[in-house]
């Protein structure tokens, strides 16, 4: 899905961000949380994070069956499960430490008596409210020590102990300039220069300034620190920019020696103290001293990596195959990697817990949190013949987006405001984001981390941009429905997947997606179709999935990354260049564009997207074969799906369409189509290659939802929706209607290893016999 435009800096209250992150949430949301991990199996333990407003909670743990609280629907429904937690913990207003950094252990080398330069390229985005450290060595509530800092208005200055020496000139956003100042304790003067990277002539933003007189900093005892400052709570990164190539020397260097260090020239001096590889290493927190002095740094929050410098001539977009055109890193006043909150207590389901959706439920006198995890069966079993795959990537993808606050402003016909939930004022008010999420510079987010709260992953959430449930509250409609209909099952999730492979889904006779799995790593695409390849057979009980090529961190397992390239349905764009993962090195964006369509895996593949009112089905001439009977077994209707908790039909929110083209084989039979759909839903942007009127769901033929059955080789099948809002009309009339009896049927045939109805014998070859 997506929502929002490239730049909005202007949108983001850059000074809210100076403010307690903690009290900020609490209030509008008084006691939130998160576990770690998200997943386990029997036996092994779980983290929970609380932040309470109040001086105690109460936990209690449930099996979570649906959450919706949509008129029609069956509302609440849980499970109390008694547990060791059970009953009241102290509370506390945890704070979120926003902001990435690089953290550089104290040395007294760094505080030289002898002469002081410090030098960087710097790219800044979004200069204010207050001044950003660039490279410092400053203790601010001492206000000692000495630090490059950008101030608010964009001007570059020097800070020893209270003195600050500033350029005159603001520098411009998104423009590279090298940056220097030094101190020289024998003649007691203070230079301090900016240099555009720039063509212009007479640049009004290059400036060099002077200052006589000028006694040196006194000792701060503080870290070193990289796009940020020590404050009174220990480093904080409020740098919003990229930083190339920091270096610094216990000696003032002449002009000629700055102007080495501008051009990268500068033969080794002995007065070099530190100098930091920022392309190196670009998975690891480990920031590496090139000096060999061991002033190794610690990278905080996950800024972002593998980006392009300022001396990049675009001949090459690999960065770790031109590491000296990618030094550089981008930080933001928001990144957040690990809450790091202290655990109010941990969990160990027992031997005989069944797998599942399950839900630590805190609540306090005033407000109540769900933080939701997932039980796997013990590891190595399986304990039901199908399995639920939990998209806990696209879960991790979609955390606390509020991009739909922004599209709203520019789009929307009605007041999304009156559709908030405590969730969507906390996550505003932090500001805590998720993929779909720009940073204050406007730039794209593109890293999301379970080890924080994720407070639109709740069993009651709706998306205020849709008006109705999405991902894990959408998804709870299909495990209600698996109860509902007695159908014994496991819960996996993507995380699993990923790290377990083909062998996870191997003793399952069948799998069911959740209604949006969009974010697919390499790892599970394979285990994935080498499972269907073996006569797996899968019910794709959604729309708009394995649609983004999405990494897993192989360091930090919490942290996944998404970059979203050239094209593709989202928020926003990554810059030229920097369309490879950090984390892996794997070129990002749609898995179309690495020759792996959704259409190859499901059948069918991205459509459209659009939040107007859903459209019922319509049966095809192929669903009234005597082969395909089997599937509409109880089913008189043509019309498919008349009404559902979202959007109120079985076909709406975002459609998949099968395309031969695209990888759709051969022997797929088109069942039923949703069309009719209005020109709020549009046809996806990957597939327009130039611009025209003809692409709303009113006119055009690509607008649709197809619901497709494909044979595989070795008796496996697939069954696809292609519909977010498929799931939510699985409870209609009480759970008696055409979209139930139609999933179940194919469901219970799945489940069965015997040969599908009506399946051809194959050869060898797969040819039929």
């Amino acid at each position: 899905m997506g929502t929002g435009n490239r730049h909005g800096a202007e949108g983001r209250d850059g000074a809210a961000l100076d403010r307690p992150a903690g009290s900020r949430g609490l209030a509008v949301k008084p006691v939130v949380g998160y576990s770690d991990p998200m997943c386990v199996a029997p036996g092994e333990p779980i983290r929970f994070m609380v932040s309470s407003a109040a001086p105690s909670f109460r936990a209690d743990l449930v099996r979570l069956r649906h959450g919706d609280p949509a008129q029609g629907g069956p509302g609440l429904r849980y499970e109390e499960v008694a547990s060791e937690i059970a009953g009241e913990h102290p509370g506390a207003d945890q704070p979120l430490r926003l902001g990435s950094y690089v953290e550089v252990p104290h040395d007294e080398a760094l505080e030289p008596a002898a002469g002081l330069t410090v030098s960087a390229w710097i790219y800044p985005t979004a200069p204010g409210p207050g001044p950003q450290g660039l490279v410092t060595k400053w203790a601010e509530r001492e206000q000692t020590g000495w630090g490059l800092f950008l101030e608010p208005d964009g001007a570059v200055s020097l800070r020893l102990d209270g003195r600050v020496h500033r350029c005159t000139a603001p520098l411009p956003t998104f423009a590279w300039a090298f940056v220097c100042a030094t101190w020289d304790p024998a003649k007691g003067v203070v230079t301090v220069e900016q240099r555009p990277l720039s063509t212009v002539p007479d640049d009004p933003a290059g400036c060099a300034i002077t200052a006589a007189d000028v006694s040196g900093p006194s000792p701060s005892g503080a870290e070193l620190v990289l796009a940020g400052h020590v404050a009174a709570d220990g480093p904080t990164g409020r740098y919003n920019g990229k930083l190339e190539r920091p270096r610094v020397h216990a000696a003032a260097l002449d002009a000629a020696g700055r102007e080495a260090l501008a051009a990268g020239a500068g033969v080794p001096r002995p007065d070099l103290l530190a100098a930091w590889d920022l392309a190196g290493e670009t998975d690891s927190v480990r920031l590496r001293d090139t000096t060999g002095r061991g002033r190794d740094g610690r990278v905080v929050n996950c800024p972002g990596r593998g980006v392009t410098g300022h001396d990049w001539d675009g001949a090459e977009t690999v960065f770790h195959r031109c590491p000296q055109q990618f030094d550089a890193i981008h930080f933001h006043a928001d990144d957040l990697d690990d809450a790091g909150w202290e655990p109010a207590f941990e969990h160990v389901p027992d031997a005989g817990t069944r797998s599942g959706v399950y839900a630590m439920r805190i609540r306090t006198d005033a407000a109540e949190d769900w933080i939701p995890f997932f039980v796997r069966p013990p590891r190595g079993t399986a304990t039901a013949p199908i399995a639920f795959l939990a998209p806990t990537l696209s879960y991790m993808a979609y955390a606390n987006e509020h991009s739909a606050a922004e599209y709203h402003e520019e789009h929307a016909q009605f007041d999304i405001t009156a559709h908030y939930q405590p969730e969507d004022r906390y996550a505003i008010a932090v500001p805590v984001t998720g993929l779909y999420d720009r940073h204050p510079d406007g730039t794209g987010v593109w890293y999301s981390s379970w080890l924080r709260p994720n407070v639109s992953m709740r069993p009651h959430y709706h998306l205020p941009i849709a008006r109705s449930a999405h991902q894990l509250s959408a998804d709870l409609h299909v495990i209600d429905w698996l109860h509902e209909k007695g159908f014994e099952h496991d819960v996996v999730t993507d995380h699993d997947l990923h790290h377990d492979g083909a062998e996870l889904l191997a003793p399952y006779a069948a799998i069911v997606t959740g209604t949006h799995p969009e974010y697919w790593s390499a790892a599970m695409l394979d285990a994935l179709e080498a499972w269907l390849d073996d006569g797996g057979r899968m019910v794709y009980l959604g729309a708009n999935g394995f649609y983004w090529v999405t990494s897993v961190s192989p360091s930090r397992p919490h942290l996944i990354e998404v970059r979203r390239g050239r094209r593709g349905t989202g928020s926003w764009r990554n810059d030229p260049g920097e369309d490879h993962h950090s984390t892996t090195g794997e070129l990002g964006g749609l898995w179309r564009d690495r020759g792996r369509a959704p259409q190859r895996v499901a059948g069918v593949g991205m459509a459209a997207q659009g939040f107007d009112p859903g459209r019922p089905y319509r049966r095809e001439p192929a669903s009234y074969e005597e082969r395909h009977a089997w599937i509409f077994d109880g089913v008189e209707a043509d019309e498919i799906g008349g009404s559902g908790l979202v959007l109120g039909a079985a076909g709406g929110f975002e459609i998949d369409r099968m395309d031969h083209a695209l990888g759709t084989a051969p022997n797929a039979v088109l069942l039923a189509s949703a069309r009719g759909f209005g020109d709020g839903y549009q046809h996806v942007v990957e597939e327009v290659e130039t611009s025209d009127s003809r692409q709303g769901g009113s006119v055009s033929p690509f607008v649709r939802a197809d619901l497709v059955y494909t044979e595989r080789a070795g008796g496996g099948a697939v069954f696809s929706t292609g519909s977010i809002a498929w799931g939510g009309a699985l409870s209609s009339d009480g759970y008696d209607n055409p979209v139930s009896r139609i999933t179940e049927n194919v469901l219970r045939r799945f489940a069965d290893r015997a040969p599908l109805p009506g399946a051809h014998v194959r050869g060898a070859l797969g040819e039929p016999v």
